[in-house]
């Protein structure tokens, strides 16, 4: 079964890139540009992981993440931003996220942190 990942970027742009990135691991992907968008899907669709930009104009990364626990606790959140520096980590984390990366993505680093916690979350749960 291929996993399923939600990509949340305000760029279409980037929207692309990551989904083709992700697309070439294997995943299945669903790339969206707009948080509000998102969280209408996350109603009624599941995903094992959502990617989400921070720096967005309508909604934030870190409000877009507790927003989303609340319907998809179980669901794994990465940050993704290229302005990370801007940002307290520890607000980050308190928002619900499993990581936080930077861009330019690696894509190999945040693959492998994904693999790991899904791991983590088959053996937990």
């Amino acid at each position: 079964m291929r996993r399923k990942i939600l990509v949340i970027d305000d760029s279409t742009t980037q929207c692309k890139v990551i989904k083709k990135l992700f697309e070439s691991c294997g995943y299945s992907v669903v790339a969206l540009d707009s948080p509000e968008e998102a969280l209408y899907l996350l109603e009624w669709k599941d995903f094992d992981v959502i990617v989400t930009d921070l720096s967005m104009p309508w909604m934030n990364g870190a409000e877009f993440c507790r927003r989303s626990r609340s319907t998809r606790p179980e669901t794994l959140i990465y940050a993704l931003s290229g302005y990370i520096h801007k940002f307290d980590r520890n607000e980050l984390l308190e928002a619900g996220f499993n990581g936080i990366f930077s861009k330019p993505i690696r894509i190999d680093l945040l693959k492998n942190a994904i693999e790991e916690d899904l791991k983590k979350n088959r053996t937990v749960g």
